[in-house]
């Protein structure tokens, strides 16, 4: 082969080689902005983080988190900047079921897809719904506690605020349940920002000194509610059953795993989920308005299965 031959065609390779760098380097900019609801507890941070280190997998994503801090007037105020900054894709979990809705139609009216994530809107103007189904979520609780009991049982709800879709749907679900069985009783407490009603709660298991069974709308006020029991001496007596799941030091399963919760109901973040969507939504891909995550019991069973998963 003359040396002309070869020069031709190490030219021609490296000009294909450049080529593949140069289409790399030049994919075009996917700017997502998120839209935290809250962000100081753990399925919060998870969900975050979760966000992150999917991003960072794609490096043409230029990720924003915002947080409103439980602050309905800042979450509209922060995605009427995202609006402002033409971002490409906006995710938001709804701190308010209502108030948002109109800036989240102002942003599907400007060709801006939104991804709702975690909770819902009273409206269908968005691109698309991520999450799990929160109604499942209570009838998972429900069947356990009546699997448990044999359909006898006193049970203290501690559900979510009803201005938020899981606030209503864990409890709906859960009744739906629960209502089956006339033998299973319950006391209904309702918690605000994710804090256990004390005061209420103390007083249900002081009037009823017979309680079975808490279930509550997270981890947090599972464990909240353990601790104040455990100041009673009836932690041994009442199983608690949370909701959420997270891996990790603080979180349901390993909660599950001390003997501190008897089960928690996973229930997924859909942060690296979310990330995913927004992709396949910026290239223009039609994707379903809903996107389901599962869910799943989590009790001394399946507690160490589910962390080495995790894990892994």
């Amino acid at each position: 082969m003359s040396r002309r031959v070869c020069f031709i065609l190490l030219a021609g390779f490296l000009c294909i080689l450049n080529s593949c760098k140069s289409s790399d380097e030049d994919k075009k900019e996917v700017s997502i902005g998120f839209s935290q609801s809250i962000d100081h507890d753990i399925w919060r941070k998870s969900m975050d983080h979760a966000m992150e280190v999917e991003a960072s997998l794609h490096p043409e994503v230029n990720l924003r988190i915002y947080n409103a801090n439980r602050q309905p007037k800042k979450q509209i105020r922060d995605i009427e900047k995202m609006i402002e900054d033409k971002t490409d894709v906006i995710i938001v979990s709804p701190f308010e079921s209502d108030s948002i809705i109109p800036v989240i139609e102002k942003a599907n009216a400007k060709g801006i897809p939104v991804i709702i994530v975690d909770r819902k809107i009273n409206s269908s103007n968005y691109t698309a719904y991520l999450g799990a189904d929160n109604v499942e979520v209570g009838r998972i609780a429900g069947k356990h506690i009546v699997s448990l009991s044999k359909g006898h049982a006193n049970v203290i709800e501690i559900k979510g605020a009803y201005y938020t879709s899981p606030g209503l749907e864990r409890s709906l679900g859960f009744r739906q349940i629960v209502n089956q069985y006339p033998g299973i009783k319950v006391i209904t407490l309702e918690a605000q920002n994710d804090e256990l009603p004390k005061n209420g709660f103390v007083k249900a298991l002081e009037s009823y000194s017979d309680i079975n069974y808490v279930y509550a709308y997270n981890d947090i006020i599972a464990y909240q509610s353990w601790s104040v029991a455990k100041e009673k001496k009836l932690e041994k007596k009442v199983k608690f059953i949370g909701v959420d799941g997270i891996n990790g030091p603080n979180g349901g399963i390993q909660f599950v795993k001390d003997g501190v919760l008897e089960a928690t109901v996973l229930y997924p973040t859909g942060g690296s989920e979310a990330i995913k969507l927004a992709l396949r939504i910026a290239n223009k891909e039609i994707v379903p308005k809903n996107n389901k995550l599962n869910t799943i019991l989590i009790d001394s069973l399946n507690a160490d299965i589910m962390s080495n998963q995790f894990d892994k």
